[in-house]
């Protein structure tokens, strides 16, 4: 419960420290402490912008980096970001709001649309496939209902 009100604490000690023009080149000093709960101290290296809970333990002081979420989260956006420019890059599909039917994207350098459609023969032998399929589902239904009148 303590680490998320470290973390509100650090966020708001970056945003007036943000506000500070010039504050640690005035101050002399590359990190800033700020006291918080339970006898710790947020650091704020003011270069590099990253915070630290420093406590004491074991006698000794020892600061712990506190979790960038921002850098973690401008990560997975650049991540996303180009796993979806390979997916519109592998869309296969026609645009609707393209009637002249122009591959775009074969324009700007992606994969050619072709769209094939299935042969007459294709079609015939499809048809073939289910016609015989519902023959043997209705086979088997008056195999059912014949096995089921001779156990009455």
């Amino acid at each position: 419960m303590r680490t998320p009100q470290l973390l509100l604490t650090a966020i708001a000690l970056t945003l007036l420290v943000g506000a500070a023009p010039d504050s640690a080149d005035q101050a002399g000093g590359r990190y800033k402490m700020t006291p918080a709960e339970g006898g710790a101290f947020l650091r704020l290296d003011t270069q590099t912008g990253a915070m630290s809970v420093c406590q004491r333990k074991d006698g000794k002081w020892a600061c712990e980096a506190l979790p960038d979420d921002r850098r973690a989260l401008e990560t997975e956006i650049e991540r996303l970001s180009a796993e979806v420019k390979r997916l519109e890059g592998l869309l296969a599909l026609p645009d609707p709001g393209n009637p002249e039917g122009k591959d775009k994207r074969a324009e700007r350098g992606g994969p050619k649309l072709q769209l094939q459609l299935p042969s007459e023969a294709d079609v015939d032998r499809a048809m073939d496939y289910v016609e015989r399929m519902m023959r043997k589902f209705k086979d088997k239904l008056r195999d059912f209902k014949d096995s089921d009148r001779r156990n009455l």
